[in-house]
Formats: C-alpha cells, structure tokens, sequence
C-alpha cells in the first residue's frame, strides 16, 4: 500500500482567525480560542460549564498530534461545535442544528488521539485516509478488549464521524466507512437501551433521606446561615491591634456582664475557644498571641476568662436561640450542642448536600441538569 504523507498541509475550509465557538451561548466578556490554535482550546470561562463537571472536560487538546492529524483534529472539533457553519453547509454535510457540547468534543477529540497513537504503535500507515477497513476493526477489538463495550462505541462514532465528514475536511477523512449500513451500537454488539446498572435505593432508605434533607433545609438551614453571617462578620470587624488597644479592648469586654466566653464544649470542665474569643473582642490574635501561656501577663489574661466561666457566663455556639427540637433520647433542647466555626463549616457542606439531595428528589433530574435550579436554592437561602 502506497502511504501518503503532504508536505504542506491542504487548505482547510476554516479560518485560522474564526472563533471555534459560533453556535453555543458565549459567556460576557469571554473571548473563544481560535480555529489557528493548534494545541489547546480551553473553554473554561467562554461557555457555561455544569457545577459537575470537571475544568478539564471544558480543554479540547491538540497537542502530540503531526500537523495533518493535528489539522484533522481540529477540523471535527470544528465541525461538532457549529453543525450549522457556512462552510459546513456548503459541502453538502447536515448534521443535526444544535452543536456538540464541549466535554463531549474534548473526550471524543480524545479518542481520536488515541487511534492516532494505535497507528503509531502498530506502524500503520501516517495518514489514517491510508488505514485498511480490518485496521479499524482490529482497533476497536483493542478498545473492547481495554474496557467494556459501552466505553468503545465512541471510538466507533469518531471513525464514523472520518467519512461522514471527508467533504469538509482538508484532507479529505475515509473513503468509505468501515461498517456501511451498520450502527454504532451494533459494532460493539451493546444494545442502544443497555441494562441498568445502578441499583435503585430503596424506599426505606430514599424516603428518610429526603425527609433528613428537608429538616437541614427547613429547621437547621436558618441557623447555619445565621450563625454564618455572623462568623463572617467577625472576621471583617476584627482589626489587628498593639497589646495595650488589645488588653483596653479585653478590659471593657469583661466588664459588660451581657459578653459570654465561648467554650468548647458542657461535658465535664468547658475549655474556652482562645481564636474565637478574640474574634468576639474584636481583634484577631494569630500572630499576636494574646493568651499566650509564656508569660505571666498572658497566664493573667487566661485566668480572668477562666474566671468567668466559673461564673457561668459561657456560650457554646456562635449564635444563641438555636431552634428546639426532640433529640432520638427524648430529651428537649438546641439542634446543635456547639455550633462554633469548626462545626459550622462541616454544617455548612451538610446544608449544601441536603439542598443538592432535595432538588434531585422534586426534579428528579441528574446533578449536571439540576445546577441551575440547586444553585437558585442556595442563592436565595443566602449561601455561597
């Protein structure tokens, strides 16, 4: 077989100064790779990603591919992004109007470095144009044979894709395709409705989810954010002080009877939270270490909090009249025994994933199609 290999690439029917991105929503202010850029078109920040996927989906990658293959490359991911393109249109292909979307350009543009790099490691002729109709066959019995036949039908789809497209692409892609006549699914023998493989959870365990969910949500979600708000406040009051404004600050604090000192915790001897007692005065002492135990004016200080926590005058959490409930020993009291800034972020995931849950059970959709409804759901209680 005579290999073919040019020595200056064909003209493409796409401008090296188009943007790739001409058919999705474009993000304010963003500007899109264009088609010239030959090793990466990151998409990040130029498109709408869903909270669930990952930055590197949104990164179509071009790079260890010779300039043909490279050109190759660019050329589908083109195509794929703007189904509707003049040019496209122009060489009589049709694809369906609405363009590809960006992690499924990336993983299939993906795929097609991997067969580049099976020609290579097969010592298959350069241009894939050359490859043999039992090459590609060969390649996705390597490709079943790495995983289950469900991961190979996209490999199939791309190779499709090489003739589907050859009146678009410069080099002209595969004369013919490899399984005429023959669906994606059916070269890998996987049906188009494959099995479900994800157990369904069931009653006893989804219903007092949902219902836990809805009590983080409804009786615990006001006092997290609550209490968050005035965390955060603290940290943007508090303001670095010399000793002397410090122990100014320390003296009339101790001196209003309404001022409580945090403490860890009610069973046996409460141990006071130094960090977030000088929030509560008003400065931050990380690097002033104002309740140091190293000298006798910090020991001092130490000794006249302790004071007042043999005096009663404590607090557990950040914030006082958190909600009342009945806890699984039937006793009556606070929702949370000690909700302070360390609780407080764990708290905080725990509200986040019971909103993530409860929009899941109402819309009953995935977590990549329910972003924009979770994300309203914490705007409008207030979390970040």
């Amino acid at each position: 077989m005579t290999s073919r290999l040019p020595l200056a690439l064909p003209v493409s029917v796409f401008r090296d100064d188009e943007p790739v991105i001409q058919s999705h929503p474009v993000l304010e202010g963003a500007c899109p790779p264009l088609f010239g850029n030959a090793g990466c078109w990151d998409l990040n920040g130029i498109v709408r990603r869903a909270p669930n996927l990952a930055a590197a989906g949104f990164r179509v990658i071009f790079r260890e591919l010779d300039p043909q293959w490279n050109l190759l490359a660019r050329e589908m991911a083109m195509t794929w992004f703007n189904p509707r393109h003049p040019a496209v249109l122009a060489r009589g292909l049709h694809l369906p109007p609405d363009p590809v979307a960006p992690h499924t350009v990336s993983q299939r543009i993906g795929h097609l470095r991997a067969l580049h790099a099976y020609g290579v490691s097969r010592q298959l002729p350069p241009w894939v144009g050359d490859w043999r109709d039992d090459d590609f066959k060969r390649y996705i019995e390597h490709r079943c044979q790495q995983g289950e036949a469900a991961s190979a039908t996209g490999h199939v789809h791309v190779i499709k894709a090489l003739h589907r497209f050859r009146g678009t692409l410069a080099s002209s892609g595969l004369a013919r395709d490899p399984w005429p006549d023959t669906s994606t699914n059916a070269v890998v023998d996987h049906p188009t409705v494959p099995e479900l493989k994800t157990p369904v959870i069931r009653p006893e365990t989804w219903f007092p989810l949902v219902r836990a969910a809805w009590t983080y949500i409804n009786d615990f979600g006001p006092d997290i954010l609550r209490a968050l708000d005035y965390w955060r406040r603290l940290q943007t009051e508090a303001r670095p002080l010399s000793t002397a404004e410090a122990d100014t600050r320390f003296t009339a604090w101790v001196a209003d009877p309404g001022n409580k000192v945090p403490v860890h915790q009610l069973t046996g001897k409460p141990t006071v939270n130094w960090q977030l007692l000088t929030f509560l005065i008003g400065f931050e002492s990380r690097k002033m270490a104002f309740f140091t135990k190293q000298n006798r004016i910090g020991l001092a200080r130490r000794a006249t909090a302790e004071r007042l926590v043999a005096e009663g005058r404590i607090r557990t959490s950040l914030i006082d009249g958190l909600r009342e409930v009945t806890r699984p020993d039937g006793s009556h009291g606070p929702w949370h025994d000690s909700l302070q800034p360390r609780e407080l972020a764990v708290e905080c995931l725990a509200l986040r994933n019971a909103c993530d849950v409860f929009v899941a059970a109402l819309s009953m959709m995935r977590d990549c199609e329910n972003g924009a409804e979770l994300h309203l759901m914490q705007h409008s209680a207030g979390s970040k």
